[in-house]
């Protein structure tokens, strides 16, 4: 036999061999795989401070709940709930989570899980393991949303909902929900948060969650109500410095805050529409578009924030009587829109001045625009001074674009 002749067999041997073992590994499946019906499948997760101890709140689909009087048709138990909480303890948040396995027939699975929440006394005592734990561990989900609670954080998961089975999910869509529609709170991810506290500012905001009433609502049967008596509802805005809860804004303080951050994606304003004769509220502006520019200066030792705010949107609502076809009145809605939404963006600003934490982003601001000043804060460590004697100057442009469907009030139709 030549040498070419044995040179290509070789060749046709060794093709061969490697095709067997690509197909070979093809069909030896996962290593690690585990069967659907051995995991419990985490829709939410809450966590607490309690004797020393991590106590964490696990909601677990229920699979046997099926379809239920909750959301949907089909088969399943009307009486069987949509989800279960088990609550464990222990020294470390893995610890706690391996000792839900003496208490649980399934093995805790994170990576359908929508949000995660932190009870207060937690907060304040400071959640950098909890953040670590989400960006090491390889099922946990750096995309939940992030919630604080005043009380237990177990609590809020054992309400239930109505509209959904899934009440995690449901959470979700509650967030996502006002951010787009009156954006009082912004939704917050966990990799958002973990990013905020490490950034320039190392501060950072988490909205509240909380039960509107004093029983949770822990039996399917109670769903049926056409009104419940206890609800989840976004309360505050939690605001941290480093890793710890430090104080709170309140809903007008957090819209707000929006403006100052850019964060409107759509708001409703009420205002009077007749300022010189009658403080009465009786208008609503619907705000579809804004937009915050700002611009930091250094004067006289000390930084002024430039703010720029622009919206517009469409008249929705007017009690009192007014002919629109009048530009002078349009003018005057404009000016009391934007003059309260000046009064709305200061006190925001002095909330946040007087908890001290850079929730506003100013200083990856000034980094980014005054390069050489920020290297000399970075080595005084004196971002904190600099930032408690920054001076804000607020500028307000709103156009009304629409008036709706009517030119004129029907309060004045009627009189005509």
């Amino acid at each position: 036999m030549s040498t070419g002749r044995k040179l290509g067999l070789k060749a046709r041997a060794a093709r061969c061999l490697v095709c067997t073992l690509v197909c070979t590994s093809m069909v030896t499946g996962c290593w690690d795989d585990r069967e659907l019906s051995e995991l419990g499948i985490t829709s939410g997760s809450a966590y607490d401070w309690e004797d020393n101890q991590w106590k964490a709140t696990y909601q677990v689909i229920n699979p046997s709940s099926g379809a239920s009087s909750m959301g949907g048709g089909g088969g399943g138990s009307g009486s069987s709930p949509p989800f279960l909480t088990f609550t464990v303890k222990g020294n470390t948040i893995m610890d706690a989570i391996d000792r839900s396995n003496l208490t649980s027939t399934r093995e805790m699975f994170f990576s359908h899980s929508r949000v995660t929440v932190i009870g207060e006394k937690l907060a304040r005592r400071g959640i950098n393991q909890l953040i670590d734990f989400f960006l090491r561990k390889q099922d946990a989900r750096e995309t939940v949303y992030v919630f604080i609670a005043k009380g237990n954080a177990g609590d809020i998961l054992n309400q239930l909902m109505q509209l959904t089975k899934n009440q995690g999910a449901g959470i979700q869509l509650m967030i996502e929900q006002e951010a787009r529609l009156t954006s009082y709170f912004p939704g917050v991810r966990l990799f958002q948060l973990a990013m905020a506290l490490s950034s320039e500012s190392g501060s950072a905001v988490i909205p509240e969650i909380l039960l509107t009433g004093d029983e949770i609502m822990d039996e399917t049967s109670e769903t049926g109500r056409t009104d419940l008596p206890s609800r989840l509802a976004l309360g505050r805005l939690g605001v941290l410095k480093g890793d710890r809860l430090v104080g709170w804004l309140s809903q007008q303080e957090a819209f707000g805050l929006s403006f100052l951050t850019n964060k409107i994606n759509q708001a409703s304003l009420s205002f009077p529409t007749q300022p010189e004769t009658s403080a009465k509220i009786d208008g609503s502006f619907l705000l579809q578009h804004a937009s915050t520019k700002i611009r930091p200066v250094w004067e006289n030792d000390h930084y002024v924030m430039d703010v720029s705010i622009t919206g517009s949107g469409v008249i929705t609502e007017i009690g009192s009587p007014m002919d629109l076809n009048n530009r002078a009145s349009i003018a005057q809605m404009e000016r009391t829109i934007g003059e309260n939404i000046l009064e709305t963006v200061k006190q925001s600003w002095v909330s946040v001045k007087r908890l001290n934490a850079d929730v506003t982003g100013f200083a990856m601001t000034i980094h980014r625009s005054d390069r050489k000043r920020w290297k000399q804060i970075e080595a005084d460590k004196s971002w904190d001074e600099v930032f408690g004697n920054i001076e804000i100057r607020p500028r307000i442009h709103v156009s009304i674009e629409r008036m709706g469907l009517s030119n004129k009030s029907f309060k004045t139709v009627q009189q005509d």
